[in-house]
């Protein structure tokens, strides 16, 4: 999402009005954007807003009432809010700031240190660091689906060729499942020790291996020459 060329909808989930007048004040004089700017005093309401991604973006005030706006942080991103947050407090705390950034907020500011150029650099990273985010996440949502679905048989493996992850096309080409698959090891399924020595030299010296036939077995017989890549 472009900042500049975009109405960005913001909540301010603040339990303080004057709090909320003074952060939204450095907002709306930022320069060159456009921005939707709204208040919201209460925990649960704002968490309604997140889980109904409502919102761009998210200003979240560390102190609200009973709760926190950490606390507000960890319910939203179990829950998969995928909107950025950026949390706010009236002093600084490193410790706090180092609990927001590990639980996954994208900015921590002090209110007393705002500015104008503060909050535009803020926003716009928030802003830009979602969108590369959801790109990110639909491009794995796309391969993930092709890596399911294929009828050829689609792996990933550690250096070492331990199986990481193997698509359900394993089962009726191998007979082996997916569970037992990350039990073994690519090396147990090739037949013929000079291909295990020659895949082993190629991944040595070139660190990977482009349309190499091999033997592999199935959990019964003799599979037979299966082309294999290894990226």
């Amino acid at each position: 999402m472009n900042v500049q060329n975009s109405n960005v909808k913001i909540l301010i989930v603040d339990d303080d009005e004057d709090d909320f007048f003074i952060t939204s004040e450095y907002i709306k004089h930022i320069p060159g954007n456009s921005y939707q700017i709204d208040w919201c005093p209460k925990y649960h309401e704002a968490l309604r807003h997140m889980l109904e991604r409502n919102y761009n973006l998210y200003l979240v005030d560390y102190r609200l009432g009973a709760k926190s706006g950490v606390d507000l942080l960890k319910e939203a991103l179990n829950a998969n809010c995928e909107e950025p947050v950026i949390l706010l407090t009236g002093k600084g705390n490193y410790d706090v700031d180092i609990e927001a950034m590990q639980l996954g907020a994208v900015d921590y500011l002090v209110k007393t240190e705002l500015s104008i150029e503060k909050m535009e650099r803020s926003i716009r990273y928030a802003i830009d660091r979602a969108a590369t985010l959801k790109a990110l996440k639909e491009n794995e949502r796309k391969y993930r689906s092709i890596f399911e679905k294929s009828k050829d048989m689609v792996f990933i493996a550690d250096y070492d060729l331990n199986f990481l992850d193997v698509n359900e096309a394993i089962l009726p080409l191998l007979g082996y499942s997916n569970k037992e698959a990350l039990a073994i090891n690519l090396y147990q399924l090739i037949d013929k020790e000079e291909d295990k020595t020659d895949l082993k030299k190629l991944l040595k010296s070139y660190k990977q291996v482009n349309d190499l036939e091999i033997e592999l077995n199935t959990k019964q017989s003799l599979l037979g020459k299966y082309a294999i890549l290894i990226p």
